[in-house]
């Protein structure tokens, strides 16, 4: 089977899913999973974890990727982690002291709504001030290519989860690139957030700006069949039946190993920490609906329960 297909993008908020069908996906033997990928400088300059088990630095895969890199950039990666530009990505659990800064964030704030302006009304004029941007993309795909090349597979799954990260890379290589939206039950991912001490507009209005925007930009930018929207209560439901969706979406053939992905090794250096669990057992997360409180509910309702029913909830 021709398959053009060489890059894979999923879109969520957070809590939503997308680890588990980042190790799903990757669990496929001619796909790779890189998980946050956006992250890649910090986790070098931090030596994370990879779920392989080393650290990053120690990391055979990663070693040959950051070497190759290395050499091609005319740069030590080890020595100046950054000078690999894989965006401006927003840490929330593990952060580099360049992610702390004040610069760091009104710079990251400014390029990403320049970006969006530039990507959803093709705003020329703002091309000359998103260089760092574009040279974010190039070095993006640079790393995504050597880890095809380093392990031989046809695809890389990219679970950066922006809805701007992935337009850029998207519009970049329409023809290689495709996006999953991957939504959860707006609710759900609220009584996460409030769980993680969020305020009950945050936990809500993050969430909701996140969809919102999303969704008016793809339909702005993206040809609609190269986008598949997957809803992560699908997956947990019926995972064999949606993963077979999604493969064929992608051209390939569902693999049943896909399903026992703890049992694969893969080389994700950034994301939650499931990532690391022994089990493959797949399971749904439903809590928020005994465990919501009715004010809250109530609060979700009134401030986005339009977004919510729009998704199909």
């Amino acid at each position: 089977m021709n398959n053009s297909i060489k890059y894979v993008y999923i879109c969520s908020a957070g809590h939503s899913g997308s680890t588990l069908l980042d190790l799903v996906l990757g669990s496929h033997s001619q796909i790779e999973s890189l998980g946050e990928i956006e992250h890649l400088s910090k986790n070098i300059s931090l030596n994370t974890a990879c779920t392989c088990g080393e650290t990053v630095r120690g990391c055979p895969v990663w070693k040959n990727v950051i070497q190759t890199a290395g050499k091609k950039l005319a740069v030590d990666i080890l020595s100046s982690p950054y000078a690999l530009n894989m965006g401006f990505p927003s840490p929330q659990v593990i952060k580099d002291k360049i992610h702390t800064t004040t610069h760091y964030k009104i710079h990251r704030k400014y390029l990403r709504g320049a970006q969006y302006l530039s990507l959803k009304y093709k705003m020329k004029l703002l091309n000359p001030l998103l260089a760092k941007v574009y040279e974010s993309i190039d070095h993006t795909f640079m790393i995504y290519d050597t880890v095809r090349s380093q392990l031989g597979c046809q695809m890389i799954v990219d679970s950066s989860k922006s809805y701007i990260g992935a337009t850029g890379i998207y519009k970049r290589k329409p023809e290689n690139v495709r996006i999953i939206l991957l939504t959860r039950d707006g609710r759900g991912v609220a009584y996460s957030n409030i769980k993680r001490n969020y305020s009950r507009n945050k936990a809500v209005k993050g969430w909701k700006k996140y969809y919102s925007r999303a969704i008016r930009l793809f339909d702005a930018v993206m040809d609609e069949k190269h986008l598949i929207k997957v809803k992560y209560e699908d997956i947990v439901k019926d995972p064999s039946s949606e993963i077979k969706r999604i493969c064929s979406f992608l051209n390939l053939q569902f693999e049943e190993g896909m399903l026992d992905f703890a049992n694969h090794t893969h080389h994700i250096t950034n994301g939650n920490d499931m990532r690391f669990l022994k089990s493959s057992e797949i399971r749904a997360d439903n809590s928020w609906k005994t465990k919501l409180k009715k004010s809250d509910l109530e609060y979700f309702e009134k401030h986005a329960g339009d977004i919510n029913q729009q998704l199909g909830y």
